[in-house]
């Protein structure tokens, strides 16, 4: 049966859930919503398959390297990247893309004191920028599409995809930037990419990303619950869940003006064609 929607990004694994993981995906399962769960680190992407095998229809994984945990050593520990498992993981039936995986320069200050710290700030950002190339190659060997995160890093992210993107033509389902902080001009390039971007329970909180939202193609939109994070408003007093990808689905069809089963329509079957994984 067709799912009303999917949670693009989701994740399953954490200890939030861990002592009511079957009550949670029941929930979302029986509220129509599909749900992939998302590792970001080796550990965790095992985990995420482990979580979707659990299930039979309407769970699935995703593999990846979360940026913030790329260290700033000289050398990027080769064991947490560990590219050759994550390869291996990837062949798993149940994992339909890579990720999360991407930059995020949040955390490194945009302006050192010293030039010991500028020099630490900047091989940060290599690393992260070498793991993310790598996982792009992943991403072009295994023929999955990518959950990308960003923050605060889009011009250098963009940058990567637009040579990326001229290496990898044929591949016809790129993925998701997901809980997209950019503006409707990066929008529109990562559009052009074929890329596109997802929306959270943040809708729910005021005029979060609207401009980008009207100004999005209807074949450009998906949805996510981030969970445990980004609780929409009606239950922000508590963690998230898949199944609350409803109220962000109302939410953005509220900014559209469209009708709440529309655009539930259009996003799921967005996420369906690019992530060619999961069965129709």
């Amino acid at each position: 049966m067709k799912p009303r929607l999917i949670d693009t990004h989701a994740h399953l694994d954490a200890e939030i859930y861990e002592k009511d993981l079957d009550i949670v995906v029941q929930h979302a399962i029986r509220e129509g919503v599909w749900m992939v769960t998302i590792g970001d680190d080796y550990a965790s992407s095992k985990r995420a398959i482990e979580i979707a095998e659990r299930y039979g229809e309407g769970v699935y994984a995703a593999i990846g390297l979360h940026p913030l945990k790329v260290t700033n050593a000289q050398s990027t520990d080769d064991t947490l990247l560990a590219l050759e498992k994550f390869h291996a993981l990837a062949a798993h039936p149940k994992v339909v893309a890579i990720g999360e995986t991407g930059l995020d320069f949040h955390t490194i200050p945009e302006h050192q004191r010293n030039d010991p710290q500028r020099a630490e700030a900047r091989l940060q950002k290599e690393n992260q920028m070498r793991v993310f190339g790598k996982f792009l190659d992943l991403s072009r060997e295994t023929r999955l599409p990518l959950l990308l995160h960003c923050r605060e890093a889009h011009e250098e992210m963009l940058a990567m995809l637009e040579t990326w993107d001229k290496t990898t033509r044929g591949f016809d389902s790129r993925g998701i930037v997901h809980c997209f902080s950019g503006d409707a001009r990066e929008a529109r390039r990562y559009y052009d990419l074929d890329f596109a971007i997802s929306f959270t329970g943040l809708m729910t909180h005021g005029a979060y990303q609207t401009e980008v939202l009207k100004k999005s193609p209807d074949s450009r939109i998906v949805v996510e619950s981030d969970c445990p994070y980004l609780t929409p408003v009606a239950w922000s007093i508590r963690r998230n869940e898949p199944a609350y990808c409803a109220s962000v689905a109302a939410a953005v069809a509220g900014v559209r003006g469209v009708a709440v089963e529309t655009l539930e329509r259009i996003t799921t079957e967005n996420a369906l064609r690019i992530l060619t994984k999961i069965p129709r």
